[in-house]
């Protein structure tokens, strides 16, 4: 009973390593640039201009200006 417990319990955790990261969303304040909302959010390890980009699109931004106020949606970057 104890092993069928411990095989459950692995399989279970290993399911949540494999679900999708949900989006985070960051409200934009005054001298925030998407480069540092970039810099502030994502892993150094991470390029931050594949996240500029990743953002744009999540956010259906044409250009790259933003303005206080506004809630930007940081999406996971794929791997």
């Amino acid at each position: 009973m104890l092993l069928a417990t411990v095989i459950a319990g692995a399989l279970y955790s290993g399911a949540w390593a494999d679900a999708e990261e949900l989006p985070v969303s960051s409200t934009v304040v005054p001298g925030d640039t998407l480069w540092s909302i970039t810099v502030d959010h994502y892993p150094p390890s991470e390029d931050p201009r594949v996240a500029i980009e990743a953002i744009r699109e999540a956010n259906g931004l044409e250009d790259y200006q933003i303005h206080p106020g506004m809630r930007l949606e940081l999406p996971p970057l794929e791997t």
